[in-house]
């Protein structure tokens, strides 16, 4: 019988939007030695990330190097740039290979979002029926998946890959909405249900599946804390304003949009603007929905329209202060 093996030191790699808000939670739980690494001097990391964390500046073309700040290690948890040009596969790639080299038990590749692998909804053979089509929007995270099963499949490394649903901090990208305009551009009029699920929540998975290594490994997970709409968030937004009136809603078709889209990647014209549309349908149109929701597996509370409620209404007060919806 082989002994459970706990995480217990955690390399981590990307101060974004999304993983400088993340760290500090996992390091509050006060259960992982964590050294965070980045391309750029340490000085530019500083006020990202807390306190007390080492912070190791690496050359991804520098394979030695990498695997010299990755050994000791039992996980690499990444969160980098997913977009046009952000070389979210070359990136991970590189750390991947090092962390083999380096016997790090763990991979933990930047995912935080929807079903871009596709498994969600699938057969029993795990193809369709709602899954994502080849695409350059989603290959990146794509080739990141199939290289790490190709190597846990070898024994070389492990992994686990975590889908959390949309957190709602992009939400103009997909549907644009203006706070003071109280207008709002939904596709297919924002009918549609969308999985959510809060930082907290994220936090708390990939805390989850730290502790429960290895008996979750080299799997896909989809944790979220209920469902919503579109509709729903702008109707969130109405009654928190002081006149409550109406938005002024538009809606445009999802499909043309992403057909167009998928005219212009053919094309060799790969922007912010195709990016969006293709994954509009991910993230806005019901390819969210996880339909077995893993969030008892790691620990969490089950889903619920509170819980998304709730989700939506942390986006509504923060927005309401800002003065724009983020």
């Amino acid at each position: 019988m082989t002994s459970e093996f706990i995480i217990k030191k955690i390399v981590w790699y990307g101060a974004g939007r999304l993983g400088s808000q993340i760290l500090p939670h996992i390091l509050a739980t006060d259960k992982y030695d964590i050294t965070f690494i980045g391309r750029k001097p340490p000085s530019e990391y500083k006020s990202k990330v807390p306190e007390g964390i080492p912070i190791v500046q690496v050359d991804l073309k520098d394979h030695s190097g990498i695997v010299q700040a990755l050994t000791g290690a039992d996980a690499v948890v990444v969160f980098t740039h997913f977009g046009p040009e952000g070389e979210l596969d070359i990136v991970q790639i590189a750390l991947i290979n090092a962390a083999i080299e380096a016997k790090v038990k763990l991979f933990v590749p930047s995912e935080w979002a929807p079903d871009t692998a596709g498994g969600n909804g699938a057969t029993l053979e795990r193809i369709g029926p709602n899954t994502l089509p080849p695409s350059p929007a989603v290959a990146p995270k794509r080739v990141v998946h199939n290289y790490l099963m190709c190597r846990s499949a070898e024994g070389k490394i492990d992994f686990v890959s975590l889908h959390v649903g949309n957190l709602l901090l992009n939400v103009c990208a997909f549907s644009p909405m203006d706070l003071s305009q109280r207008t709002a551009s939904l596709g297919d009029g924002g009918q549609g249900f969308i999985s959510v699920s809060s930082l907290d929540t994220l936090a708390k998975g990939l805390d989850g599946l730290l502790r429960r290594y290895p008996k979750v490994k080299n799997s896909f997970f989809y944790i979220c804390d209920g469902e919503t709409t579109l509709q729903r968030i702008v109707k969130s937004f109405e009654a928190a304003s002081e006149t409550r009136e109406p938005w002024e809603i538009n809606s445009f078709s999802i499909a043309e949009r992403k057909k167009m889209a998928d005219k212009n990647m053919c094309n060799g014209i790969f922007t912010w603007k195709e990016f969006s549309a293709v994954l509009t349908i991910p993230f806005t149109a019901g390819l969210t929905v996880w339909q077995n929701p893993d969030n008892e597996r790691l620990g969490l509370d089950s889903p619920s329209d509170e819980r998304a409620q709730k989700t939506v209404d942390e986006l509504v007060q923060r927005s309401m202060a800002r003065g724009y919806i983020i």
